[in-house]
């Protein structure tokens, strides 16, 4: 496939190619969206929040995982900053299955997508419960 994508794409096209770059992007329905590097303190937060989750749910069927595998939601690809899921796992996949809590670290630049549009997906998706 090459470099650029063309209008309109599908979520199989874009997983497609997404999975031929260097880069993370994520999907918003009409194309790709590159995932810029964040900041320390964001990074700082989501660490903590993974660690924190791991402890609270131990040695049982659900995991918390970091943000740098996505999620489908709502035919959207997305990246939260830490998820949970109970399903099994595996562990060559690139995309987190039935993901029951979602984690976004608000940051100024994001602020207005995640608390709307990806708020908006994540409700729309069966398997979030938080």
């Amino acid at each position: 496939m090459s470099a650029s994508l063309r209008s309109p794409v599908t979520l199989e096209a874009f997983l497609a190619w997404e999975r031929q770059r260097d880069m993370r992007y994520e999907f918003d329905g009409a194309g790709p969206l590159a995932m810029t590097g964040g900041s320390l303190a964001h990074s700082m937060i989501a660490t903590r929040l993974v660690r924190l989750l791991e402890d609270r749910l131990g040695n049982g069927p659900c995991r918390a995982l970091r943000g740098d595998v996505k999620i489908v939601v709502a035919g959207r690809v997305r990246y939260p900053d830490a998820v949970v899921t109970c399903s099994p796992l595996d562990l060559s996949a690139d995309i987190i299955p039935e993901p029951v809590v979602v984690f976004e670290v608000i940051s100024p630049s994001t602020a207005g997508t995640d608390r709307i549009a990806k708020n908006e997906e994540y409700r729309a998706t069966p398997s979030i419960r938080r």
